[in-house]
C-alpha cells in the first residue's frame, strides 16, 4: 500500500467547503435540466425538430453519463499530484466544466451538444465527488449523520437560487444565464478547494499493484457483503423518485388540469424543496446523536412508499400536493442518512471515489430505466386494470420503497461488531 500524510481539514471549514462547492457544482447540472438545454437545442435545429433531436441527445448522453460515472471514481483515486487527488479534481473540474459550458453555449450542431453536455456532466461529477470523498477521508464517523445533512443541502439552495435569479432576469439572453452560472460555479469550486486540506500520496511502492483489474473494480460481496446491500437499497430508492418525473402528465391524464393548474401546483410544492433540505439535516443530526442510521433510512423509505400509495388511489389533486411534500420529506431523510450509511461501510478509504462513484451512478441508471419503462408499466396498468394506468404505475415504484426498506436490514447498525473495518488502509496511514 502507499503510505501518505494524512491532513485533516477542520470540520466547520470541510463543512462550508462542501457546501458551497459541491452545491454550485450540483447546480448547473440540474439548471440545465430545468429548461436551458432545451434551448439550446431549438437554437440549433428549430423548435419544430426540438422534441426528436432533444430526445436522441437526452438519451445518448445519459448512457454516456453513466460510464463516465462508474470510472469517473477510478480516475479521482488514481490521480497522484502534490497539490492532492481531491483538491486537483475541485480546481481541474471547476475549470475543465466552464470551458464544457461555453462549449455548449455556443454549440452550432446536435453532436458538439452531445459531447458538451457529457464533458459538463464528467466534469462537474468530479467536482460533486471530490468534495463527498472526503468525508469517509478525513471526518470522524460519528459526524458523518450530520456532514451529510448540511453538505447535501447544498445542491437545492443553490439550484432554488438559480431558479429565483433566472425568473428575475427573465430578459437576459441565454448567453447571459450562462455565463452567470459558470462564473458562480468557478468562484464557488475554486473557494472550496482553497479552504480544504488534502492529502498527498507520494506514489505507489514496489509491492504495490497498481492496476486493480476488471475483477477488483466492484467490491466482492463475500468481503464486503454491506456494500452490495447499500447498494441495493440506493437503486431502489431512486427508481421511486425517478417515477416522480412523471406527475406532470399525472395531473393532465387524471385530473385534466389545464398547463395554467399545472403550473400553480408546481408553485405551490416548491417549498417542498427546502423541507426535504430540512429533513435532511434534522435526520443526519439526529442519527450521530443516536448513534443509530437503519431505523432513519428504514422509516424513511417506507414513508415515500406509502405517499406513492396514496398518489394511487388519489381522487383529488389535494391529497397529490400533500403527499408530496411529505414524500420530500422522507426523502430528505432517506438521503442523508444514507449517505452517512455508505460512508461508514465503504470497503476502503483508499478507493473512496471509485466506490462513492459506483454508488452515484445509480441515480443516472435509475433515471434511465424508469423514463423508458414508464410508458410501457402505465400502458399495461390501464389495460390490464382499467382507469388510467398511473394506480398500477405508483403501486409499482411503491414496492420499490418497500424493497429498498427491506435491504437496509442486513447492513449491520453502527457500533455493532459486525460492522465492516477499512484496515486495509487505516494501518497505513502515517
Amino acid at each position: 500500500m502507499e503510505n501518505h500524510v494524512m491532513k485533516k481539514t477542520p470540520f466547520w471549514r470541510l463543512l462550508v467547503a462542501g457546501l458551497i462547492g459541491g452545491g454550485t457544482a450540483v447546480a448547473p447540472l440540474v439548471l440545465l435540466g430545468f429548461g436551458l438545454s432545451t434551448l439550446i437545442v431549438i437554437k440549433i435545429v428549430g423548435q419544430e425538430h426540438a422534441t426528436a433531436a432533444f430526445g436522441m441527445a437526452s438519451g445518448i448522453s445519459g448512457i454516456a453519463i453513466v460510464i463516465f460515472g462508474l470510472f469517473s471514481g477510478v480516475i479521482a483515486d488514481k490521480t497522484r499530484v502534490r497539490m492532492g487527488r481531491r483538491k486537483f479534481w475541485m480546481i481541474a473540474g471547476s475549470i475543465g466544466g466552464a470551458i464544457s459550458m461555453l462549449a455548449l453555449t455556443y454549440a452550432t450542431s446536435i453532436p458538439v451538444f452531445v459531447i458538451s453536455l457529457c464533458l459538463i456532466n464528467f466534469f462537474y461529477g468530479m467536482v460533486t465527488l471530490s468534495f463527498g470523498a472526503l468525508v469517509p477521508e478525513q471526518v470522524d464517523p460519528e459526524k458523518f449523520g450530520r456532514i451529510s445533512g448540511i453538505m447535501g443541502a447544498g445542491g437545492p439552495i443553490f439550484v432554488m437560487t438559480g431558479q429565483m435569479l433566472m425568473g428575475v432576469f427573465a430578459n437576459s439572453t441565454l448567453e447571459q444565464k450562462m455565463f452567470a452560472i459558470i462564473i458562480v460555479q468557478l468562484i464557488g469550486g475554486m473557494i472550496g478547494a482553497f479552504l480544504i486540506k488534502d492529502n498527498y500520496y507520494a506514489g505507489a511502492t514496489k509491492g504495490e499493484k497498481k492496476s486493480m483489474g476488471i475483477r477488483g473494480f466492484y467490491p466482492s460481496f463475500k468481503q464486503h457483503p454491506n456494500y452490495t446491500w447499500a447498494l441495493l437499497t440506493k437503486l431502489f430508492i431512486n427508481f421511486t423518485n425517478a417515477g416522480m418525473s412523471m406527475l406532470v402528465l399525472f395531473y393532465i391524464t387524471r385530473f385534466h388540469l389545464p398547463q395554467v393548474r399545472i403550473f400553480e401546483i408546481m408553485a405551490l410544492t416548491a417549498p417542498a424543496i427546502m423541507l426535504m433540505v430540512g429533513a435532511g439535516i434534522l435526520g443526519g443530526f439526529l442519527s450521530d446523536r443516536l448513534k443509530k442510521q437503519k431505523p432513519f433510512v428504514f422509516g424513511a423509505a417506507l414513508l415515500t412508499g406509502i405517499c406513492l400509495i396514496t398518489f394511487a388511489f388519489s381522487s383529488n389533486v389535494t391529497w397529490v400536493i400533500v403527499g408530496n411534500f411529505i414524500f420530500n420529506f422522507g426523502f430528505g431523510m432517506y438521503t442523508a442518512v444514507d449517505i452517512a450509511l455508505v460512508n461508514r461501510i465503504l470497503p476502503s478509504k483508499e478507493n473512496a471515489g471509485k466506490d462513492i462513484s459506483i454508488m452515484n451512478t445509480t441515480t443516472n441508471l435509475a433515471s434511465t430505466l424508469v423514463n423508458f419503462a414508464a410508458p410501457a408499466l402505465i400502458a399495461f396498468g390501464a389495460s390490464s386494470f382499467g382507469g388510467d394506468g398511473y394506480t398500477f404505475f405508483f403501486l409499482v415504484l411503491a414496492a420499490f420503497s418497500v424493497l429498498s426498506a427491506v435491504f437496509v436490514l442486513p447492513i449491520p447498525e453502527m457500533g455493532s461488531k459486525l460492522e465492516s473495518n477499512n484496515d486495509d488502509v487505516s494501518e497505513n496511514i502515517v
